[in-house]
């Protein structure tokens, strides 16, 4: 089967880890960026498409004519910001062939709700309250498919755990951009005693107290594999938009092997191979006290990791996600009755 992906090319994204999950699994996969042969920068583009129709419309279309020459089997969209005129021309000029959204963004990323306008054949999100919101009152083919992460790239260092952290030398780690939500919980850590480290991108608002732990880089494949492993433990506080669901790097921190604390959300009961209150917190006070504990108790952290390891290699990498989106719009036979029933959640 041959399927197009539109989305980001870049290093790291979605898109890219969807395409190799497809290949790994048989099928001829496709990216097409929405920035391919255009005659301005992405930013730029993302601008004009926002205010001036007439381009926003002739943008998508040009992107529909490039989707219809490569004669796809299927049409994965991940972009959410494409006119619904994408969509309406694809159907006309592929007659037969699905196209799907699969959005990876929280509530309030929706920008102009684009994909909610679109005529889509099925609709994606991980936010099981988004594909409840699209299914039952706005009346869409919605359905809830978490993130994973891709286990060809992240992957466990060769190296014992204990080596990994004293080679490393961080207590906790933070990835990811530090906007002014993410900023706030790191300066209570902060100001708690306790030795924080980031990389990612620094977003505006930041106040110097925090700048001093940031290091801006952003951690892709092997070095991020050594840091998060390094970490003793890693800090992964959810956008605060995202009512139920967690993002890529929680899947990705667990697939390495690494000790994660977040942000308690319900998904996570579903997920995980330990109980949830071992290693997420419902306030800052509450991080505070398990960080200081698994601090002090490494055989214990180190424990819960490799359990987690091993539960995540086994249900929850994007070659899974990819299979259980094909079983959905039915272009795979059903997978075993183990493994996630993606529309009965939000009902439980």
């Amino acid at each position: 089967m041959k399927v197009v992906v539109v989305g980001s090319r870049l290093i790291d994204s979605l898109e890219r880890h969807l395409c190799d999950s497809f290949r790994a699994l048989g099928h001829t996969a496709l990216l097409v960026d929405v920035a391919d042969g255009l005659p301005v920068s992405s930013k730029i583009n993302y601008w004009i498409s926002r205010f001036v129709d007439l381009y926003d419309r002739a943008i998508s279309r040009s992107i529909a004519d490039q989707i219809t020459k490569l004669r796809p089997d299927l049409v994965v969209v991940v972009y959410r910001y494409l006119h619904p005129i994408l969509v309406e021309r694809l159907k006309k000029q592929l007659p037969g062939v699905l196209v799907v959204q699969m959005n990876p963004d929280p509530l309030s990323n929706l920008e102009k709700q684009q994909i909610i306008a679109t005529d889509f054949d099925y609709y994606f999100s991980k936010e099981p309250y988004i594909a409840h919101t699209l299914r039952d009152k706005a009346g869409l083919n919605a359905h809830y498919l978490p993130e994973g992460f891709n286990q060809r790239i992240y992957q466990k260092p060769p190296v014992e755990k204990a080596v990994a952290e004293w080679l490393t030398d961080i207590d906790v780690l933070v990835v990811g951009s530090l906007y002014a939500y993410r900023a706030r919980m790191i300066e209570q850590l902060m100001r708690a005693g306790i030795r924080v480290t980031v990389y990612g991108t620094q977003g505006p608002y930041v106040r110097s107290g925090v700048r001093t732990a940031v290091r801006p880089n952003y951690l892709i494949e092997s070095e991020k594999n050594r840091l998060l492993y390094g970490a003793k433990i890693v800090f992964n506080n959810f956008h605060y938009a995202q009512v139920s669901s967690v993002n890529q790097n929680y899947f990705e921190i667990n697939g390495i092997g690494a000790f994660q604390l977040c942000d308690y959300k319900a998904t996570i009961d579903e997920y995980t191979s330990v109980a949830a209150e071992q290693i997420t917190y419902r306030t800052i006070d509450e991080a505070i006290d398990k960080i200081r504990y698994y601090l002090a108790h490494p055989a214990k952290r180190h424990a819960i990791a490799a359990q987690q390891y091993a539960h995540f290699q086994q249900y929850h990498t994007f070659d899974q996600r990819v299979t259980q989106l094909l079983q959905t719009i039915g272009l795979t036979p059903l997978l075993d009755t183990e493994q996630l029933k993606l529309d009965d959640w939000w009902d439980d």
